[in-house]
């Protein structure tokens, strides 16, 4: 057996085990531990993230920054603990902590549109949202969502699982095109109505997919336009996303309906510069909760 398999093996049964302590100590161990060892000991990415600050705040002091610089890493190890602690959770608890505001929003979209398009970002919690299968129960719609497969098989398949507990439909992001032809031919005499596509959008696109820039942060910034395009060839309908944190161990997730232009140059991208308009907002109102450990701006 490979090194990178006892590791994985070993791994992943140390957070199946740890999965299953309350909340309230997971914070603990965050607080106490994760917290200090991050981002004083490993020092991990702290480079990158000041950069990033810097570049994205230049009219803010470095005093601020360096708070900015604090909570994110606060959240962060919060964030690491919520997902481990995900994989015990169970249905009632998920559905107390994360709230869906504005579902019923979308109604007409489900009866029109096979996919609604989700705009969704590296900001919140975006794993715990894997629970929306629960509250489309009513509206007669499923959920689906692109993910990248992990280099290690175990902690691959241990996200996936994670992501599966409730409904979600997970697609591998080579398998887009081919699966989601699939779900549309099986509609008819599956029960659901429209599958919401959720895209975590927010990534830097490698060279060779860049088609699009816009001034993002105060930055000139190479956005991924993959999400449009695919919505464009299925006649998605549109929803922004937005995710907020009221309370430390409690989310709320709002749809905001999208509305496409009339018309549309096949060179342009009005629905993404409208996503990261709005995503911009996002940032500027609550910084810490962006994943600013991402060399964003590297291209």
């Amino acid at each position: 057996m490979k090194a990178k398999d006892i590791f994985g093996k070993i791994g992943v049964a140390c957070i199946n085990a740890l999965s299953h302590l309350p909340l309230g100590v997971h914070y603990f161990f965050s607080d106490v531990l994760l917290y200090p060892l991050v981002r004083y000991v490993v020092r991990y990415r702290v480079k990158v993230v000041r950069k990033n600050l810097a570049k994205a705040f230049p009219e803010r002091s470095e005093r601020e920054r360096k708070e900015i610089e604090r909570r994110f890493y606060h959240y962060f190890c919060d964030l690491a603990v919520e997902v481990i602690r995900l994989h015990a959770m169970s249905p009632a608890d998920l559905r107390r902590r994360f709230k869906y505001v504005g579902i019923e929003r979308l109604d007409a979209a489900y009866d029109e549109h096979d996919f609604v398009c989700c705009y969704l970002s590296h900001y919140g919690n975006w794993e715990w949202a894997i629970g929306l299968p629960m509250a489309l129960e009513g509206h007669r719609a499923g959920m689906c969502q692109i993910y990248h497969p992990m280099k290690n098989k175990h902690f691959d398949s241990w996200f996936l699982d994670n992501r599966a507990r409730f409904g979600a439909i997970n697609i591998p992001m080579k398998q887009t095109l081919r699966r989601l032809l699939a779900l549309r031919n099986e509609m008819p005499g599956s029960g659901v109505r429209s599958y919401m596509f959720g895209c975590i959008a927010d990534q830097l696109p490698k060279a060779e997919n860049i088609h699009h820039r816009i001034t993002f942060l105060n930055q000139y910034t190479a956005v991924f336009t993959g999400s449009e395009v695919l919505a464009r060839k299925f006649g998605m309908a549109y929803v922004y996303c937005k995710i907020t944190r009221p309370q430390r161990g409690y989310y709320q997730m709002e749809f905001i309906p999208m509305t496409e232009p009339a018309h549309i140059d096949a060179e342009t991208f009005p629905m993404t510069d409208e996503y990261m308009r709005r995503f911009e907002a996002d940032i500027n109102e609550c910084p810490e909760l962006w994943l600013w450990t991402h060399d964003r701006w590297k291209r």
